[in-house]
C-alpha cells in the first residue's frame, strides 16, 4: 500500500473498527466505494488505498465520495476469506452484520451509488475481471455496469433479478432498497496479489467515479 500520511491514519482507524474516508463536502452525487467483504480478497483493498492517496490530492471533486477500504479489518489482518466465521456477502440482509450496517450508511447519507470491489479465483465464478449489476428492481444498476464496461474496456453481466443469484449479497441487498450499486472483480488468487490485478481494479474504481460524474 502507498507509505503516506492518509494510509497511516486510515491503518490507525481500522484498528478500532470499520474505516470510512470522506471526500467532498457533502453537496452534489454521492458515491460509495467497498472492498474487502471478503478480508482475503487484497487486490482490491489495496486498490481503494491507492483510490484514497490519489482522492486526497484531487482538487475538483465534483460530488461526495466515501471510501471504504477495508470492511472487517480483522479478516484483512489475519488474511482470511470470512469474518469471524461469516460471509458478510451473503447477510447483508441481516441485522447487525457489518455488510448490513453498510446499507443502512447508504439509506442514511442517501447515496446515489455504491461499488462494491471484489476478487475472484482463476477458475472460478465469474473467475475474470467483470463488473456486475442487475436489472430488477433498480435498473440504475444495469445501466450503470454497462456504463462503467464502455468506459474500462472490460466486460459486463447483468442479472435480471436482485437477490436471486446472491441472495444477502451487498450489491443485491441495495438494489433492492433502490440504492444503484455494482460488484465489480478482478481475477487473482484469494490471499495473493496476482500482477495487474491491483491496476486493474483502481481502474474499476476510477471507471465508476467517472461515469457517475464525480471526477473527470
Amino acid at each position: 500500500m502507498p507509505k503516506s500520511d492518509i494510509s497511516t491514519k486510515v491503518i490507525k482507524a481500522a484498528k478500532k473498527g470499520t474505516p470510512i474516508v470522506k471526500f467532498g463536502n457533502g453537496k452534489g452525487k454521492k458515491t460509495l466505494i467497498v472492498s474487502g467483504v471478503h478480508g482475503s480478497e487484497l487486490s482490491s483493498q489495496v486498490a481503494s488505498m491507492k483510490l484514497i492517496n490519489y482522492l486526497s490530492k484531487k482538487k475538483n471533486i465534483k460530488g461526495t465520495i466515501y471510501v471504504i477500504p477495508f470492511v472487517a479489518p480483522k479478516a484483512t489482518a489475519k488474511n482470511q476469506r470470512f469474518y469471524n466465521g461469516k460471509n458478510l456477502n451473503s447477510i447483508a440482509n441481516k441485522k447487525g452484520s457489518v455488510t448490513n450496517k453498510i446499507m443502512l450508511f447508504a439509506k442514511k447519507n442517501k447515496i446515489n451509488a455504491v461499488g462494491d470491489f471484489h476478487c475472484t479465483m482463476p477458475g472460478g465464478n465469474p473467475g475474470k475481471n467483470i463488473i456486475m449489476g442487475t436489472k430488477v428492481p433498480t435498473l440504475k444498476s444495469a445501466r450503470m455496469a454497462i456504463g462503467i464496461s464502455r468506459l474500462i474496456k472490460q466486460p459486463y453481466k447483468n442479472y435480471l433479478i436482485a437477490g436471486k443469484e446472491y441472495p444477502g449479497a451487498l450489491e443485491d441487498v441495495l438494489n433492492l432498497k433502490g440504492i444503484p450499486a455494482v460488484t465489480c472483480e478482478v481475477k487473482t488468487p484469494h490471499g495473493k496479489i496476482a500482477s495487474g490485478s491491483i491496476t486493474a481494479s483502481l481502474r474499476q474504481m476510477l471507471g465508476f467515479l467517472k461515469y457517475n460524474k464525480i471526477i473527470t
